[in-house]
């Protein structure tokens, strides 16, 4: 499947590389890993299942439209 064009396709293809560039992101993940203890896999998780959230939510958004 081709992906369609995006204007942020070249930072999307290094996303995987490079991490965020807003810093953040970064700031609230070692908050997380060292104020709290949690571990990579877990802050991973969530930040896959918030994205995941919000994609059905953008879906049944689109199917009501």
């Amino acid at each position: 499947m081709k992906k369609p064009h995006h204007p942020d396709t070249h930072e999307l293809h290094d996303w995987h590389i490079y991490g965020p560039k807003n810093s953040e992101i970064v700031d609230l993940v070692e908050r997380l890993a060292f104020e709290h203890g949690w571990r990579v896999a877990k802050i991973e998780l969530l930040i896959v299942d918030a994205l995941k959230a919000r994609l059905r939510e953008e879906v049944q958004q689109s199917e009501a439209d």
